[in-house]
């Protein structure tokens, strides 16, 4: 995650998730928020307690993104049957997200290069 604007973005989509799986759990389902927190944990000790190389760094933010842009993206299917609108909206920025960790998989390909 070398691009401030790309750490930016990864961490609303991060509150994002956080934001739905929490829902869940204020309903009942709490599974949701456990596998988020498991995550949460790997993801921060990939990024930075690990002593990992900065390639491998690099690669991880925008793959956690991506599985980050999943995670919404299954929220907002899961919710078209209550609010069309709001599955949509879940859908596109799910959508947005994963294609911004992509972007930010393939910056980081082009400057290894």
């Amino acid at each position: 995650m070398n691009s401030l604007s790309l750490g930016f973005l990864y961490l609303i989509g991060l509150a994002w998730l956080l934001c739905e799986v929490s829902m869940s759990a204020a309903g009942g389902y709490w599974t949701p928020l456990w596998l988020y927190l498991a995550g949460f944990a790997v993801m921060f000790a990939i990024l930075g307690c690990l002593p990992l190389s900065d390639k491998a760094i690099n690669t991880a933010g925008p793959v956690f993104s991506v599985l980050i842009g999943l995670g919404i993206v299954l929220y907002g299917f899961g919710s078209f049957d209550e609010n069309i609108l709001g599955g949509l909206l879940r859908c596109i920025g799910g959508v947005a997200v994963a294609a911004l960790g992509a972007l930010g998989y393939l910056a980081e390909k082009k400057e290894a290069h």
